[in-house]
């Protein structure tokens, strides 16, 4: 299976315009296209409280702005903060904010509303591991437009945790009940460029904020749709019901990626991302040891599941990643049985190993409603390993399913799964599924080196010591055979003749630059 995404090239020239619809905003007293957007789940738009995962993620960045911006590699850049400060010992960070900016509801953007953001934040997270908030010790408000953030120990990640979706953008303290950190949620008021209209289950309706970018308002309002299905998503773009899709807002079909592009009546985008693809274990699924899950990364053959060379967990796009730490593993079927005839497996009359009579045999969970591609990679790595003499079954779950499977039941033995992306990783992407706690394993490992490292590295201040230690965790995650690239994703995003120019963000979990775009 080769990824006809290769053949797509980076800006395919936008059509004329189809037509488009008008609607009167009262709230911002402009009139406002319609722009359709292809979303995987309920937006849940009623529950959009910056501070929680309770809504789609999609949805966060429309009306919700960060302190920081995420920059390349690590290059971090201002967003409603316009500067800052680290102390030399990574305790402390000190932010100047932007003047004059307000919120949905009119009010003012200032320090009290950051500290009021961050302290939610830690108050409705309490089994986080963002260093932002657990190691958080206080916000002290300098003055309206400074605001300094006291730690107990080290915090190297503070600038790449505030860059992300949720939970750490700025509300306004109106958006609870009596501006009380621990207030009940009553509506989201965000400095983002929409504000929430109607909503139900299958669509919400954004509206332009008056007062954004200094009462400079967007002419056009959003509606997010929830289409679960990847060939849906298309459909949708050819019938006009959507005019953006694609990216993590709601992946399309590879087949359907190459169609649309050969029509004049779409655009076709894409953009370097930092996202992969990876299979993973279940750590209490005491067959697959070390050697067991290198064996079955031998058997693979990466090249018929991507359009890139694979070579380590993480693309060369994000941080810490340099030519000299990744490793490349080799399809090799021969050397796979080698691998598992070393452990004590032998070939029975069904063509598979077996040892104490029990065959070498897992089951591998799906999900096809965000990675529809994850279907025909299943059977690519089912048929591989069966070559190799591993039976495979394939489990297809719905997304709800799959995720209860992922962190609540363990109910796997291995995985497809997709790494955080751009300023969550590597350090936070790892932290949060292969460290292990002192109460248990990680969610996809159980490796005390790896979570020896890590702890390592969120006490390093220095860069060039963080990234000595990167260096030995992506050794580590080589060598133990912790999870197999299969996949490295590009941001590609298809719009209809509406859309005359589409601006990736820069954030793979906030990819529209809502201020950049351009409806005819």
């Amino acid at each position: 299976m080769k990824k006809i995404l290769g053949l797509l090239l980076p800006v395919i020239l936008i059509g004329v315009l189809a037509g488009c619809s008008t609607a009167k905003n009262e709230e911002a007293n402009v009139d406002s296209q319609s722009v359709g957007i292809a979303i995987t789940g309920d937006a849940h738009a009623d529950a959009l409280d910056a501070t929680s995962y309770d809504s789609e993620m999609a949805i966060y960045s429309a009306v919700y702005e960060p302190l920081i911006t995420y920059g390349e590699k690590g290059d971090y850049q201002p967003g409603l903060a316009e500067s800052w400060d680290i102390s030399e010992d990574g305790k402390t960070y000190t932010f100047n904010l932007q003047e004059g900016v307000k919120f949905s509801d009119g009010s003012y953007f200032d320090a009290e509303a950051v500290k009021f953001t961050i302290e939610r934040a830690k108050k409705m997270n309490p089994t986080t591991t963002l260093q932002t908030l657990v190691h958080l010790d206080k916000v002290e408000v300098v003055d309206s437009t400074t605001v300094t953030l006291h730690f107990k120990k080290v915090s190297n990640q503070v600038l790449a945790e505030l860059c992300a979706t949720r939970p750490l953008r700025i509300m306004s303290p109106n958006a609870v009940e009596d501006g009380q950190v621990g207030g009940a949620f009553q509506k989201a008021i965000g400095t983002g460029p929409f504000t929430v209209g109607t909503s139900t289950e299958e669509e919400v309706t954004m509206v332009p904020n008056p007062y954004y970018n200094h009462e400079n308002p967007l002419t056009y309002q959003v509606i997010f749709k929830t289409i679960t299905d990847g060939s849906s998503r298309a459909l949708a773009l050819r019938s006009g019901e959507v005019d953006i899709a694609g990216g993590t807002l709601g992946q399309i079909m590879d087949s359907d990626l190459q169609s649309l592009a050969d029509s004049d009546d779409f655009a076709t985008y894409q953009f370097t991302g930092t996202m992969s693809h990876f299979l993973a274990f279940n750590p209490d699924n005491t067959t697959l040891t070390s050697d067991i899950r290198k064996g079955i990364e031998l058997a693979i053959d990466k090249e018929s599941l991507s359009d890139h060379d694979i070579e380590g967990l993480f693309q060369s796009s994000v941080q810490y990643v340099t030519d000299a730490n990744q490793t490349t593993v080799s399809y090799d079927v021969d050397e796979a049985k080698k691998t598992f005839e070393a452990a004590g497996y032998q070939m029975n009359d069904n063509g598979f190993y077996e040892k104490d009579g029990q065959d070498l045999a897992f089951d591998l969970v799906i999900q096809t409603a965000e990675f529809p591609e994850w279907k025909e990679q299943a059977e690519v790595i089912e048929n591989n390993l069966k070559q190799a003499g591993v039976n495979i079954t394939i489990n297809t779950l719905d997304s709800e399913s799959y995720y209860d499977v992922l962190w609540t039941s363990k109910d796997f033995d291995m995985i497809l799964y997709r790494t955080y992306t751009d300023a969550l990783l590597p350090y936070n992407f790892l932290n949060s599924l292969f460290y292990n706690t002192g109460d248990s394993h990680g969610v996809l490992a159980d490796d005390e080196r790896l979570s020896t490292l890590l702890d390592t590295y969120a006490a390093a201040a220095n860069e060039a010591e963080q990234q000595s230690i990167f260096d030995d965790i992506f050794k580590e995650l080589s060598d133990e055979t912790l999870a197999i690239p299969i996949d490295y994703k590009d941001e590609n995003f298809v719009t209809t003749s509406k859309i005359k120019d589409f601006v990736f963000s820069g954030l793979s979990d906030a990819p529209i630059d809502y201020q950049q775009l351009v409806v005819k």
